[in-house]
């Protein structure tokens, strides 16, 4: 079972030096210093990696006469392998090029052999003549999830929760709570900081070796 804000808080507000009370029992005994801590510390390990467990895939269909979709909640993927630049986007299987000087394309239907992306949205070029299958990598970007499971950006009230798999939640966790530590103390000549900061990099590199994330050559589009 996921570990809720409320728990989390908790555990941080329990680590041994904390300044802050470990037996909240509702949102509004959240400290904020606290609160923003562990959030900021949620985000910076979440984003500092193309972590396997952020990776998502979504399939749709484009119809006829369409050419454009929403831009899933997350960033798309860019791979460099072998000099050969690959996306995470297909059309009925087949990789498209992303288009990068879109303002000079002519009206044109047929299959889409290209993509670029434009606000929200992700649009195909030439505009479907048929009914087509897109499929999409991403890396999600929002980190927790409401008790309805719904994407959220941030740990709000005491029932959300982090938006990781369980076999991924304990290692995750164990970086979270020294770094929300550290960013906490904040004063890095206090020897409790350096102590916590050398916690977070032990975790870090556990959590790096456990989830063996492909880093070579991978960037992030958008």
């Amino acid at each position: 079972m996921a570990i809720t804000f409320l728990e989390l808080y908790n555990e941080v507000a329990g680590q041994p030096w904390s300044m802050f009370d470990a037996d909240a029992e509702s949102i509004e005994d959240l400290e904020s210093a606290l609160k923003t801590s562990i959030n900021k510390a949620a985000s910076h390990i979440w984003n500092l990696k193309p972590w396997s467990f952020r990776v998502q895939d979504m399939k749709t269909k484009l119809v006829s006469g369409r050419n454009k979709i929403p831009m899933p909640n997350g960033r798309l993927v860019k791979e460099s392998m072998e000099g050969k630049t690959t996306y995470g986007i297909k059309c009925n299987g087949k990789p498209l090029e992303y288009i990068e000087d879109y303002n000079s394309l002519e009206d044109k239907t047929g299959t889409p052999e290209g993509f670029y992306v434009k606000g929200e949205n992700i649009y195909f070029y030439p505009t479907a003549d048929s009914i087509y299958t897109i499929e999409i990598s991403y890396l999600l970007l929002p980190y927790a999830l409401n008790e309805d499971e719904e994407e959220i950006f941030e740990l709000i009230n005491e029932t959300d929760t982090l938006n990781i798999p369980n076999k991924y939640s304990a290692l995750f966790r164990n970086c979270l709570i020294s770094l929300a530590m550290v960013y906490a103390i904040a004063d890095e000549s206090d020897e409790n900081h350096s102590g916590y900061q050398r916690q977070y990099e032990d975790a870090l590199s556990t959590l790096i070796d456990y989830c063996n994330t492909p880093l070579i050559n991978r960037k992030l589009f958008w």
